[in-house]
């Protein structure tokens, strides 16, 4: 085996792949003193760029060829979706070079076998980042167990809860994830590490039986949970791996002749029991006080550890690189078996067999409308959303083709009963934005992001409405209908008690009010800059609050913190509203009428509906006859803004607020909606709190008899 020149003090590292997992491997790299970081390669030469600058690598390339050709390495740290994997390390290892790869090595055995191979030939190691094996709570049960103490292992588990919310690069990435093209789904991405603890005391697979299913968490009928059984040479071993729970779970048990022990990686806590001589009742009795106590006693350690920065992600990490750059060193066999990465890709194919991957681009179902009377054809960006599934609706009963721009992730289910073409695309790629509107002479453009990161909610709304701009006039199409927000306005500016027209004053300082408002204010300008293009085919309309349908009931007030109701400002306060079909009967109108081109439009209830009320009408009427709501008047507010300020400052932790953003939620303003209603005969079709009280009211009925209402998806 190659070892680095004795005359070399450190190991030249170079890193391909500078996504989030990439950001570990550099930490822990410039951590150790006999180790450099002199390179680093990724597709995107933005990406690149960026991570370079932050850890200092001098040497940046766009390909590994490209790295490898022009940098003399001793270890190549290969970070790429694993997709990329076997490739990379291919290259690497028949240059003599020393390979950390991520999980999975490769997707089939025969590349595992072959990346082997070529590493003996070369005299080279080939390792793995089996990090869960080198987390300190695994060693010390792998410590306890080789002890002899537990005595022979039986039987192990590993267990993983997927919470998709805990993963914003799964839901913000731009098209899609790559983890959801692997061979096998998403789930792919997590089998690894289960399998390798799992083997690791089970032995090799004598056989592996898998049960899968699909539930529907994942889109297009994807795996979304996978229970399997292993019978080891060693052990038997059980693996589940799951979308369906609604919280993280992420632990390894394993069952010894003398006792059992269980770590659970969420709390960083490892609780051993051993075999005693004690009655079974006593043992029975106190052993939930021995076990509080060993839980405890870790809690403790865990903080002391944090405060001291010990507690780090992916710590096992910190403790294999050091191992494997030790056996290269010593011309050692590196920390992670070849027999254990061969067993772990064998399982996976056996699990992943005859998995067939979804497409996420283009068109999904075929249109099945039957009644078309209409001769424009309407593509709905954001079609499955609360306002989106509505406006589609209302386009469908009314005669037009509508064609669903919906992102690969979403859920179809109520599109397809729609009857409409459904497409699969990001707003932010301007070439999914071009496919769709390709035939289509209308865009109503709903799409927007409303949670997630502030790069995530601003990029889907400024590169959204901008490729919207792009692709409708290279495509030439007669109409786009846009939908702002009333958080274009500058409210602070505003009295207490008027209304808002088309020309009131729009915000200038977004930025003070957070990412929804800075995403929406310079979208508007994108919007605003096409209604003075020579076609003059836009129209902007600007909503209050949509509400309908059970949607959201507490949002318009406050948030729900337990059984109190937190409302900002005074009961007495108005709250500017607009039901869903309302805004949807309003774009429809607008298509019909030739004079609504480059027009914007404030569109909301005109009958004021203040806070008491609608908290009476529409959350109390739905059963919560026992919350407790509180109301927080504007000098409280500012009070506790001025606190959350100087935490921000001195701890960088909490909410930004300020005086505009507080000003946004406190001001006591209508909407004047009279312009529209000139301009296209537009009236919501009834008083709105009765109407959203009947709704409640209905809702209520259905769930004390257990049926659940027919109402539009969110």
């Amino acid at each position: 085996m190659n070892s680095p020149d004795p005359n070399q003090s450190r190991l030249r590292i170079g890193i391909v792949g500078c996504g989030m997992v990439a950001e570990h491997h550099a930490r822990f790299v410039k951590a150790m003193g006999d180790a450099e970081l002199v390179a680093v390669a990724d597709l995107n030469p933005a990406t690149a760029r960026y991570f370079a600058d932050r850890h200092g690598i001098p040497v940046v390339r766009a390909t590994v060829g490209e790295l490898l050709d022009s940098t003399r390495l001793d270890v190549l740290h290969v970070v790429t979706p694993p997709g990329y994997h076997y490739e990379c390390a291919k290259a690497a290892l028949d240059r003599g070079i020393h390979v950390f790869v991520e999980k999975p090595v490769a997707f089939t055995v025969r590349e595992v076998s072959d990346l082997y191979d070529r590493a003996s030939a070369r005299g080279v190691s080939l390792c793995p980042d089996f990090i869960q094996l080198f987390h300190p709570k695994m060693q010390q049960l792998r410590d306890l167990i080789d002890s002899g103490q537990l005595g022979r292992v039986v039987h192990a588990e590993s267990y993983l809860s997927v919470n998709l919310d805990d993963s914003p690069e799964l839901r913000e990435a731009e098209g899609i994830h790559w983890s959801y093209r692997l061979p096998g789904g998403l789930l792919r991405d997590y089998t690894s590490h289960l399998l390798y603890m799992a083997l690791y005391f089970a032995g090799l697979p004598n056989d592996i039986r898998a049960t899968r299913g699909s539930r529907g968490i994942l889109p297009q009928g994807m795996i979304d949970h996978i229970s399997i059984q292993v019978d080891g040479t060693r052990a038997t071993a059980a693996i589940m791996l799951s979308c369906l729970s609604g919280s993280s779970a992420y632990g390894m048990r394993v069952l010894c002749e003398e006792g059992t022990a269980e770590i659970n990686f969420e709390t960083q806590t490892l609780v051993v029991t051993r075999r005693g001589s004690l009655p079974r009742r006593i043992v029975s009795a106190t052993a939930n006080f021995s076990q509080s106590w060993k839980l405890s006693a870790q809690a403790v350690g865990n903080i002391w550890d944090y405060i001291r920065g010990k507690l780090v992600p992916y710590s096992g990490m910190q403790f294999l690189i050091p191992r494997f750059y030790d056996s290269i060193r010593q011309a050692k066999a590196p920390p992670v078996s070849r027999e254990l990465a061969t067993a772990v890709v064998l399982a996976e194919e056996r699990i992943f067999a005859d998995c067939a991957n979804p497409s996420f681009q283009g068109c999904y179902s075929p249109s099945t409308q039957r009644d078309v009377r209409q001769t424009e054809r309407v593509l709905v960006t954001g079609a499955n959303g609360f306002v989106g599934l509505e406006v589609t609706k209302a386009l469908v009963e009314n005669g037009y083709f509508v064609r669903a721009l919906i992102r690969p992730t979403a859920s179809p289910e109520g599109l397809q009963q729609l009857g409409v073409e459904i497409f699969l695309g990001d707003i932010r790629r301007r070439e999914d934005v071009s496919a769709a509107a390709g035939g289509m002479q209308v865009i109503v453009h709903l799409a927007a992001g409303m949670r997630g990161s502030a790069q995530f909610i601003v990029d889907s709304c400024v590169r959204g409405t901008q490729n919207i701009a792009d692709v409708a006039s290279s495509h030439n199409l007669e109409r786009v209908i846009y939908m702002s927000s009333l958080s274009v306005y500058d409210l602070t500016n505003l009295r207490d008690g008027v209304d808002i027209t088309e020309t009131s004053p729009l915000e200038e300082q977004p930025e003070s009010r957070g990412a929804y408002s800075i995403g929406k204010r310079r979208a508007e300008d994108v919007a605003l800059s096409q209604l003075s293009a020579p076609a003059k085919g836009w129209t902007i309309l600007r909503p209050p609050v949509i509400v309908g349908h059970g949607h959201d009931i507490f949002g318009p007030v406050g948030s729900k913190v337990g059984n109190t109701l937190v409302c900002l400002g005074s009961p007495r306060k108005r709250l500017p509203l607009v039901h869903v079909t309302d805004v949807a009967a309003a774009i429809v109108q607008v298509l019909r009428s030739e004079n609504t081109k480059g027009q914007v439009y404030t569109v909301s209830s005109p009958s004021p509906i203040m806070v008491r009320d609608y908290v009476q009408a529409c959350i109390r009427g739905k059963g919560d006859q026992h919350l407790r709501v509180v109301y927080v008047p504007y000098a409280a507010a500012r009070l506790a803004g001025w606190a959350a300020a100087l935490v921000k400052k001195l701890t960088q932790l909490g909410p930004r607020i300020n005086r505009r953003r507080l000003l946004s939620f406190y001001r006591n303003v209508g909407v004047n909606s009279s312009l529209l209603e000139q301009h296209t005969g537009w009236r919501p079709q009834g008083e709105l709190l009765e109407r959203l009280q009947e709704e409640m009211a209905g809702e209520l009925v259905a769930d004390q008899a257990g049926v659940n209402p027919q109402v539009p998806v969110s």
